[in-house]
Formats: C-alpha cells, structure tokens, sequence
C-alpha cells in the first residue's frame, strides 16, 4: 500500500472499531432494537467511506493521468450518485423500517469520530503535504504593497 493511502486505511479501520464498539454501547442503552440500529447505521458509515474512497482514488488517478474535463465530471457525478443513494438508505431505514433515531445516528456517526481521531492521531507525527514551490519555480521576491 503506497504510504499517501495509510491515512485512509486507518481511517477506514478506526470506523470499523468505533461501528463495533457504538452496537455494543447501543445494545447496552437502548437493547436489542437499539443494537440493530446501530449496526445498520455502522453498516452505512463504513460503507459510505468504503465507496467515497474508492471513487476519490478514481477521481484522482484519472486526473493525474490527464483525463478529460468530461471523465472528471463522470466522476463528481459518480460521488453525487452515491450520496442521494446513502440518502436514500437512511430514509428508508428511519421511516420504512423505523429504527430508532438516536442509536442510528450514534452509528452514522462512527464515520466523523474515525475522521477526528484520525486528525488527532495522525497530524502531529507527520506533515504529508509538502510545502508547495513557488508557482515561478525560482525564488521570488516578497510583494510589498505601497500607497
């Protein structure tokens, strides 16, 4: 695995582990039915993630590789696509099966924890972007604004 992809992986892992630990907080509070809503919320979040990072490596490699103006819409198109389906799911979870709102979102939600403890655990231990060259590529003086 190229080292730029091991922020996503752990990522990826970290809402797999949080999906696990908030069915387990939620069968304690809320029982069984809670459990199923959490764990269906999870289900989402982790498979959210899964496709939203597959199509952005898409999306990113066809850039790279000089796609046209038209592919890279296919792909932004692609991203919109998946969020009116997951949109689509939630509704069909919370009003057609009728899980629980708040055990649900407590498992919708392992995705944005994942995303924080990773910007936590990840930002002060490396700098992955690095600085960018000045757009002239040599050494450029500083403007100075005069009135």
């Amino acid at each position: 695995m190229p080292a730029d992809q091991l922020p996503l992986r752990f990522i990826e892992r970290t809402t797999v582990v949080l999906g696990v630990a908030a069915v387990a907080a939620a069968g304690l509070l809320w029982g069984p039915h809670g459990m199923l809503a959490a764990g269906v919320g999870a289900a989402l979040s982790v498979a959210n993630f899964w496709v939203l990072r597959r199509l952005g490596a898409r999306a990113v490699a066809r850039v790279e590789a000089g796609a046209s103006a038209g592919q890279a819409v296919a792909l932004v198109l692609s991203l919109a696509v998946k969020m009116l389906l997951l949109f689509g799911l939630v509704w069909v979870a919370v009003r057609m099966l009728r899980l629980p709102i708040l055990p649900f979102t407590m498992g919708m939600s392992v995705f944005v924890a994942a995303i924080f403890l990773g910007g936590l655990y990840l930002g002060p231990q490396s700098r992955k972007v690095p600085p960018a060259a000045p757009l002239g590529g040599g050494s450029e003086a500083p403007i100075h604004n005069e009135n």
